[in-house]
């Protein structure tokens, strides 16, 4: 499918030789004069199948607004005026677009909008509002912007730029869809280069949230919704962010810094190798807690693990490999028959190791691998079925060398099946604020453990055809790592 759908573009791109020649000359330019007539018409439509979501989003901007001031808010590329029918009465709006022409569009909008009052009209790019003071409004608002911006890392720090501390960025944005294999995904890549020149920028190829998730807002509300439109412009995601209130960060800085001077001592364990004594004593803490977690997360393993017999070889064999397997905690939930590869770096669980064998004596079992997850070369390439890997990730030295491997040892059309807690995605969470704090004491207590890690970053970005992946918030372990996601990846 994906040389499919690189063929597609690439002769798509060639019925646009005239769109970029058109483009080359200065002629596009014309096309921009237009634009704006096409979207007033547009937007109308829009507005009315989205009406009810933008209703909910921008009902909550009231909380945004300093006390005993008027709410300012500042809009990124504000077109014709779309969203000023939203804004609660009284506000003050300032307009901002790189086209001039939508100028006359926008006027109309201000005149059917009167309970608000209009500051001023800045023609700027996202990239650079130089024009707007720091920290001088109280709620950023861009609605199908990101799409078009040059650069969405330099638009979203202007937009902190102008925030004051507390305020919010409110968006809503078509994105490429998630999943790889889908029509929506392999058509908004062939059809880009075309869509791009009658969008006037637009790229709907965009993974908008990623840099979302990047920009170090310190609360992040983010919603994938699926919209009435166009099934190239269907997945859409809704909600805005908070930019940085400066004390929470500084206590947080303060606190971790304690914290570190509090670990000296195993610093210097580590140092001297006596922390070696730790690693062989480990393997029986891990035993012990293992039932405890278990019990906790049976319902998720058991769900996760029903979908493993589906990747059977076609001679009907199952051979799955688990990394960092520890004291076999899994094995209750592996399908009758299959053959198991067992590795981790700790040697030192192998006795507890065999007596998960012993009691799981419908698995055959080939071998207790000590390797580390980052070189696994005794795993011949395309040799395994399956891979699958629990509470790994949080930590081995170098996450993406991991997943490469397990490309690598996995054949064509295996599945990584995978379980980890991670960070907590809401920066102003107390959640977050406890991981970074004892992330430094839990990186020794937990055998390299880090619970600071965004690893379904490195799953987005591994290169697997598919991956299904959720957010779960496990029931009854440490708040520390409460945080998790499960799911599973298809090569």
């Amino acid at each position: 499918m994906a040389l499919l759908m690189t063929c597609c573009t690439f002769l798509v791109n060639v019925l646009c030789l005239p769109l970029h020649l058109i483009h080359a000359v200065g002629l596009y330019t014309i096309y921009k004069r237009v634009l704006p007539l096409c979207l007033q018409r547009i937007s109308r439509s829009y507005n009315k199948k989205m009406h009810d979501r933008k209703k909910e989003l921008f009902r909550t901007l009231p909380e945004f607004n300093k006390r005993d001031g008027q709410l300012t808010i500042l809009e990124i590329g504000c077109g014709t005026g779309t969203n000023f029918q939203f804004y609660p009465p009284g506000c003050k709006v300032i307009c901002t677009d790189k086209n001039p022409h939508f100028k006359k569009y926008l006027q109309k909008s201000m005149d059917d909008n009167d309970q608000l009052s209009y500051e001023k009209f800045v023609v700027s790019s996202g990239e650079d509002m130089k024009v707007i003071d720091d920290g001088s409004v109280d709620v950023v608002v861009c609605t199908l912007v990101l799409c078009s911006v040059n650069n969405i890392p330099q638009t979203l720090r202007e937009a902190q730029r102008m925030l004051r501390p507390g305020g919010a960025f409110f968006f809503l944005e078509h994105v490429v869809a998630s999943e790889p294999s889908s029509w929506t995904y392999f058509f908004q890549h062939v059809m880009q280069p075309a869509w791009y020149y009658f969008g006037d920028g637009c790229e709907v190829t965009r993974a908008t949230w990623k840099h979302l998730e990047e920009a170090g807002f310190s609360d992040l509300k983010l919603r994938h919704i699926t919209a009435p439109f166009f099934f190239l412009i269907k997945p859409h995601i809704i909600g805005y962010a908070v930019n940085n209130s400066n004390m929470k960060p500084c206590l947080m800085k303060a606190c971790r810094l304690l914290c570190l001077v509090m670990t000296l001592p195993l610093h210097l364990m580590e140092l001297t190798g006596v922390y070696g004594v730790y690693k062989r004593l480990f393997p029986l803490l891990a035993y012990n807690i293992t039932f405890s977690y278990n019990d906790k997360m049976h319902r998720v393993k058991r769900e996760l693990f029903r979908n493993v017999c589906r990747y059977a070889s076609s001679d009907g064999t199952l051979r799955l490999l688990e990394i960092g397997c520890g004291s076999g905690a899994n094995f209750q939930f592996y399908p009758h028959g299959c053959t198991v590869v067992c590795t981790d770096s700790n040697p030192h669980f192998e006795s507890y190791l065999q007596m998960s064998m012993d009691a799981n004596k419908h698995l055959t079992y080939d071998g207790f691998l000590v390797v580390s997850a980052e070189d696994m070369k005794e795993v011949p390439d395309e040799s395994v079925d399956v891979v699958v890997c629990t509470l790994v990730l949080c930590s081995v030295d170098d996450v993406q060398r991991v997943l490469r491997e397990v490309r690598r040892i996995l054949r064509t059309g295996g599945a990584f099946f995978f379980l980890e807690h991670v960070v907590s995605g809401g920066p102003s969470s107390w959640v977050y604020f406890i991981q970074h704090v004892f992330e430094p004491l839990w990186y020794y207590l937990g055998d390299g453990c880090r619970i600071t890690r965004a690893t379904w970053k490195d799953l987005e970005s591994a290169g697997f055809s598919e991956l299904h992946l959720r957010h779960i918030e496990a029931p009854q372990v440490s708040l520390a790592i409460r945080p998790h996601i499960v799911g599973y990846s298809i090569k």
